[in-house]
């Protein structure tokens, strides 16, 4: 007989301008432009392999139909992150420093309109102990210029034998 497995998600994580476990600045994230999240740390204990993540944003004009904000995942062994962005919330130099990233989805706007939410969501696996998450808005328009109304959140989702 097959052994079942519980899916026990634990607590999620919020990164947001202000009102977040941690600070991710998207509020008027500009055209071409992303940003590296404040870096968690998962803890030294086991923890979760893997994640579920969900992205939320909002437009300040109305966004084109088909047009994607790219989602990665900086991780880190607690020295070097990768593609060296660091560990605190910051602006990205260019597009060229997501090549070393884990690419983890697209939020891929599906209609027209502005000051709405947009959401998108998927699951991946994180392997190691540090972790940030980094935006990139490949739209031609710039994110809501309003604090909090986009985030990204990580939910630990460890299995357990029945």
């Amino acid at each position: 007989m097959a052994t079942k497995v519980y899916i026990a998600r634990e607590a999620p994580v919020v990164w947001s301008d202000s009102a977040g476990d941690l600070v991710l600045t998207l509020n008027a994230l500009g055209v071409g432009a992303g940003r590296i999240g404040a870096r968690k740390d998962l803890g030294a204990a086991s923890t979760s392999y893997q994640y579920s993540w969900r992205f939320t944003c909002q437009f300040d004009d109305e966004p084109v139909v088909g047009e994607t904000i790219n989602l990665y995942l900086c991780t880190s062994d607690g020295t070097r992150p990768d593609g060296e962005l660091g560990v605190a919330d910051a602006a990205l130099a260019a597009e060229d420093k997501m090549k070393n990233l884990y690419h983890i989805g697209n939020l891929i706007v599906d209609v027209a309109t502005k000051e709405i939410d947009f959401t998108s969501s998927g699951v991946c696996t994180i392997p190691t102990r540090y972790v940030s998450p980094v935006v990139w808005n490949n739209t031609v328009d710039v994110l809501e210029n309003v604090n909090d109304v986009s985030e990204f959140t990580l939910t630990p989702i460890p299995f357990e034998s029945q």
